[in-house]
């Protein structure tokens, strides 16, 4: 029989065990990647908005809001009166429109930030695909930046057909033979092409239906789709010499039907086949041909050397990669290359297809370079060693990058407080404060002259105003827009131009129309009533 109290035997202390999963265990280039990302955030938060057409557009998306339809004409612009308006870009200013209502200008640089950022993230991630390497990855986000570096500050629609493409860049991707790891990489053209997977027959038309009405670009994605199907009937044809083969070919009736099924999406727009022909004849407006953006490809310029360099790239992946070259890479790259010969403007689509079109080049050159033992740590998911018990340092300092990069810019306010920003801090130092607080307290009378660049902020910062012409140079007669280039390049006859739209206001950029300057200092016609560093404001004289 027992009497004592008995003592309670000691546990044996036990191991603390990671509640985490292993695979939240990244390594040095997966923290490589997010700093990257997370710099490149703060980085685009703070782009200032510049003075041009982001202003017009959220004007069209509030005048879209208020009357909820669609302007048959240019609202802002009275010399346009009865010219027909295909807004192809309506979704994206309702978009912008809406968050200048609710976050006011600072709300446009955060949805441009996040944006970009979701684009150069899905492109990364397409790129992964192709190499199974973040370095490479890296690599490739970082060329595609490079080669459109002139056109990533802009903000307007842009950024969501942007967005868009990238998308399509991913599903293009999902649907290749590399996309699986069991691939080689030099496999056969014929070789057992993979199954379409499920998802991708609805995804693609709904992808097309919100690009079709957020920005004209939607053409490139079809052109891209477009270049995939022709490639693999004209691979399947010239490797088989039979048309029976090209019909039963099963990855060849995918791209078909996936490029009508996109077609038929874009369809579903206010305009229906309106769109598209209008998207197809928007280029040849001879307005545009004096629109910087509009010029011709030229070395001399930046883009001109951001395109020698990305074809010197080129030449060397070709010669060094042993990698099959399909017959839709060539059509991308001839098409898209040759699309930028008119305009320097289509280096923004240029750059990512591009990068698309040498990943698998530069891929194969990265699998034959002599890597130490251990091979490409650059991989991105790598399962961690089951000897090793996984570190979550990294995880760590990673998550603390995040946090930083969101605390630090201005898409963080609302929610963890401090003072906004002020507006000099948005908005680019070109932007004309002085002369649109001029006319707020001195509104003008009849119709305004101003450069066209200036003519949407000015709109939109001083309101129920009369504007000569906005950056929608494509709205206006042919008449008009040369009347419009006699004015602002000082050419002979640019008073009797502005006595023919009984103009009163004058308002002229020193810096960008020097020679109108003078000539206006000059001229007993008019009296300039405000000047400060950026601009002039002229009224009428009296006797005049």
């Amino acid at each position: 029989m027992t009497t004592a109290t008995e003592t309670p035997r000691e546990s044996t202390p036990q191991p603390l065990q990671p509640v985490l999963g292993a695979r939240l265990a990244i390594g040095w280039w997966q923290l490589i990647a997010c700093i990257w990302f997370a710099l490149f955030f703060v980085y685009l938060s703070y782009i200032p908005l510049f003075h041009s057409d982001i202003w017009g557009h959220v004007l069209h998306g509030n005048w879209i809001l208020d009357h909820r339809a669609l302007p048959t004409e240019d609202p802002h612009m009275p010399l346009s009166a009865g010219m027909r308006v295909v807004d192809t870009a309506w979704l994206s200013q309702v978009i912008l429109a809406w968050f200048t209502r609710v976050g006011g200008e600072s709300a446009l640089s955060s949805v441009f930030a996040v944006t970009v950022l979701a684009s150069y993230l899905l492109q990364t991630r397409a790129f992964y695909l192709f190499s199974r390497s973040l370095a490479l990855s890296l690599a490739g986000m970082g060329f595609s930046f490079f080669v459109g570096f002139s056109r990533h500050a802009i903000i307007r629609p842009e950024i969501f057909g942007m967005l868009c493409l990238s998308l399509l860049l991913w599903m293009v991707v999902r649907l290749e033979p590399w996309a699986s790891r069991t691939r080689t990489w030099r496999d056969s053209a014929l070789a057992s092409p993979r199954r379409c997977p499920p998802w991708l027959w609805p995804a693609v038309p709904l992808l097309f239906v919100f690009w079709a009405n957020a920005h004209g670009s939607f053409a490139v994605g079809l052109l891209v789709l477009a270049c995939h199907a022709a490639g693999r009937v004209l691979e399947v044809a010239w490797t088989t010499r039979s048309l029976r083969a090209v019909c039963s070919d099963r990855q060849a009736r995918q791209w078909i039907l996936l490029t009508e099924l996109a077609v038929g999406a874009t369809l579903l727009n206010p305009y229906g086949l309106d769109l598209l022909v209008a998207t197809a004849r928007f280029g040849s407006n001879p307005n545009l041909r004096d629109v910087l953006e509009w010029f011709p490809l030229r070395l001399i310029d930046m883009e001109g050397i951001q395109f020698a360099v990305s074809v010197l790239v080129l030449i060397v992946l070709l010669r060094h990669s042993r990698q099959r070259v399909r017959a839709a890479d060539v059509l991308i790259l001839m098409l898209f290359a040759g699309l930028m010969a008119p305009t320097v403007r289509m280096i923004g689509w240029y750059a990512p297809l591009l990068t698309f079109v040498l990943m698998p080049l530069m891929t194969d050159i990265w699998q034959r370079l002599p890597w130490p033992s251990g091979g490409d740590e650059g991989a991105l998911e790598t399962t961690p060693p089951t000897t090793r018990r996984p570190q979550f340092t990294l995880t760590l300092v990673a998550l603390l990058a995040v946090w930083c990069a969101f605390a630090l810019t201005p898409i963080s306010r609302p929610v963890l407080g401090g003072k906004p920003r002020q507006r000099e801090q948005i908005l680019s130092r070109d932007t004309p404060l002085g002369v649109a607080a001029y006319l707020r307290e001195h509104r003008p009378e009849g119709l305004v002259f101003a450069p066209q660049w200036w003519g949407d902020w000015l709109l939109w910062d001083v309101g129920d105003l009369s504007v000569f012409m906005t950056t929608n140079v494509h709205l206006v007669p042919t008449a008009v827009w040369g009347d419009y280039l006699r004015v602002a390049r000082g050419r002979a006859g640019w008073e009797d131009s502005l006595d023919r739209y009984s103009v009163k206001t004058l308002i002229v950029h020193k810096k960008m129309q020097e020679n109108l300057t003078q000539l206006v200092r000059r001229s007993p016609q008019w009296r300039i009533v405000f000047e400060d560093d950026q601009g002039i404001v002229a009224e009428r004289s009296t006797a005049s």
